[in-house]
């Protein structure tokens, strides 16, 4: 967001008020996400103006499922079996666990995983 240019409408009025209310959201988020990196990382990444900067950049460098990941995952859901100390609930539970990983990963599953 950039600030609004000097003005002294009603709407210029809300805009800088929208304007300062993202600018201090956006300080607290970014102080945050810095404050929760080793040094090594918060070094790197503290010449980012905004905390969207930051999140693409830790995105692209953390963030790529590579294809050897989904392969895994898929693996691990098509011979995952219920365990005999679990009961249904947890076995419900980590199969739902299994499924959103997959999804998140990019991982389309097939009607007959599915079933």
């Amino acid at each position: 967001m950039v600030e609004p240019p000097a003005g002294n409408t009603a709407q210029h009025v809300r805009d800088m008020e929208t304007y300062q209310t993202w600018k201090r959201k956006n300080s607290l988020a970014r102080i945050t996400m810095l404050s929760s990196m080793t040094d090594a990382l918060m070094c790197e990444y503290e010449g980012f103006d905004t905390t969207q900067d930051i999140w693409i950049a830790l995105k692209d460098k953390f963030g790529g499922t590579s294809t050897t990941k989904r392969r895994r995952l898929a693996i691990k859901f098509d011979i995952y079996r219920k365990s005999q100390n679990h009961d249904m609930r947890q076995h419900l539970r980590e199969m739902s666990n299994m499924i959103r990983e997959l999804k998140s990963a990019g991982h389309t599953l097939t009607d007959e995983q599915q079933i």
